[in-house]
């Protein structure tokens, strides 16, 4: 059976018995874990593997399947009798952004610890996080994020994060006061995709504290393989800039660009091309992976005809979102 396969044992106080499947009480935790899921049911196993080995003696894990059609709800259920202090929410398919935000609300501790469902976090990740709150005073705490760099392909999705990104803090490695997190509502929900609702958290949750890196709290994010689609049309999710930007132009223009145009003409169509182009060609030195730049080289094709046409849908955002926020 594959829970015994797994031989996840909790660490948190008041474990569930595995013998009588009784559920247990969250009220002690000092942290609660948040994870969002989406059709990822073997990276999710191994994400709460590395959950049992936390040192931390009080947590609890919220899982949230954001509308999973691939068994993830009925594994975590099953799980639910081996894992100490394991919460399932079964949500319909809103989005990352509205996945974390109902984990955020069922949860009891005083911190709330996020990261990505296809991440593994290192034993003493919540202990870091929270000696962190506790010597600093921060209202969020960043952690350091690696990833299995000869792993990486055209087609493969990883973060990594070794030196601070305060402006930014991605949820595959970071930690918020509760009461900060709720002062500011959390993620808007209104980001279609996984892209800039961290940013947009990051430059709120600014305005009611300190945030700091913590390099000792560690996550692996091991490259994820996507499909070339998947990968060229990432672009679409840059219809997202347009929010973050009529939501506070000033941070915008401060952190990212004066204009989303600009960044997505620029920075991305352009500047970010011609780094992917450079990135394909040392496929073609040590180690020799031709048919990797053959890909990758297919993929920044692909990208520029998806960015020239996702235009309408840009032109689109930027006039709601102008609306929407005109009086700001």
């Amino acid at each position: 059976m594959i829970l015994k396969e797994m031989q996840i044992v909790a660490k948190t106080d008041g474990t569930m018995s595995e013998e009588n499947g009784s559920r247990p009480d969250c009220a002690n935790a000092k942290i609660s874990i948040v994870v969002a899921t989406f059709n990822r049911r073997d990276s999710l196993m191994r994400l709460l593997e590395s959950f049992s080995k936390q040192t931390c003696p009080s947590f609890e894990i919220i899982v949230v399947s954001d509308g999973s059609t691939d068994g993830t709800v009925h594994m975590l259920h099953e799980l639910k009798g081996h894992i100490g202090k394991l919460r399932v929410i079964d949500a319909e398919n809103r989005g990352p952004g509205a996945a974390r935000n109902a984990g955020a609300r069922v949860a009891s501790a005083d911190y709330l610890a996020f990261t990505d469902d296809d991440c593994v976090a290192s034993e003493d990740w919540l202990d870091q996080f929270l000696l962190a709150f506790e010597q600093t005073g921060a209202v969020a705490v960043q952690g350091r994020t690696t990833t299995e760099r000869l792993s990486r392909s055209p087609l493969t999705h990883q973060m990594e994060i070794l030196t601070p990104q305060l402006k930014t803090l991605p949820t595959c490695n970071v930690a918020y006061l509760k009461s900060a997190f709720k002062a500011v509502g959390g993620f808007d929900e209104s980001f279609k995709f996984a892209h800039n609702e961290d940013a947009d958290l990051a430059w709120r949750i600014e305005e009611v504290g300190k945030i700091v890196f913590v390099p000792e709290a560690k996550i692996m994010h091991p490259p994820r393989p996507d499909s070339f689609w998947k990968r060229a049309c990432w672009v679409q999710a840059l219809e997202g800039d347009f929010l973050l930007y009529h939501k506070n132009r000033d941070k915008y223009r401060k952190y990212r660009s004066f204009s989303p145009w600009w960044n997505i003409c620029w920075n991305i169509f352009i500047v970010g091309q011609i780094r992917m182009i450079k990135a394909n060609c040392k496929y073609l030195l040590k180690p020799f992976r031709p048919h990797y730049f053959f890909v990758g080289m297919a993929l920044v094709a692909a990208r520029w005809l998806n960015l020239i046409r996702f235009f309408p849908i840009y032109y689109k955002a930027s006039n709601s979102y102008r609306k929407k926020y005109s009086g700001k």
